[in-house]
C-alpha cells in the first residue's frame, strides 16, 4: 500500500494540517485543493445520508472513503468535528483504525495536550510530524 497524502480539517472547513508524503501531481493552487477536498466531503457525507435505504433506522449514515481506479480517499470525522482525509492506493482496505490511532494517538498527545498548541487550529509540530511519519512508514508497503 501507498500513502499520498494526509489532510486535518477543523469543523469550519478549515485545513489545519496537510503532510505529502508521495504524490505524484504537483498542486497549483493548495487553498482551492483545499476548500474542494473539504467541499466534496461534506457533499459525499450528505449524500449518503440522503441515499440511505433506511432512513437512519440502523443509525447514522456515514460515508468512510471512495475509490477511483488510481487511488482511495479515506474519510474520518471525530466527535469534536475534525475530519481526517487520507489518499492511498486503490489497493488499500479500511483505513478507519488507522486513522483512528492517527487521531487519538498522534494528534491527542501531540497537540490536544500540548499547552503551546491550539487544538483546531492550524498547527507546526515537529512532534506530530515526526511521530505521524514514523507510523505513516510501517504502513507502506510495495
Amino acid at each position: 500500500m501507498k500513502l499520498y497524502t494526509f489532510h486535518i480539517f477543523n469543523a469550519v472547513g478549515q485545513c489545519i494540517f496537510y503532510r505529502d508524503w508521495a504524490r505524484e501531481k504537483e498542486i497549483k493552487d493548495e487553498t482551492t485543493e483545499h476548500k474542494t477536498l473539504f467541499g466534496m466531503f461534506f457533499t459525499m457525507k450528505d449524500f449518503a445520508r440522503q441515499l440511505d435505504p433506511t432512513g437512519g433506522v440502523e443509525g447514522d449514515c456515514n460515508f468512510y472513503a471512495f475509490a477511483t481506479n488510481n487511488y482511495k480517499l479515506h474519510f474520518f470525522e471525530t466527535a469534536t468535528g475534525l475530519r481526517l482525509l487520507l489518499t492511498t492506493d486503490e489497493r488499500a482496505g479500511d483505513m478507519r483504525p488507522v486513522m483512528k490511532h492517527i487521531y487519538s494517538k498522534i494528534y491527542i498527545d501531540c497537540i490536544v495536550k500540548n499547552p503551546a498548541m491550539e487544538p483546531r487550529k492550524p498547527f507546526t509540530s515537529s512532534a506530530f510530524d515526526s511521530a505521524l511519519d514514523n507510523y505513516a512508514a510501517q504502513l507502506v508497503t510495495e
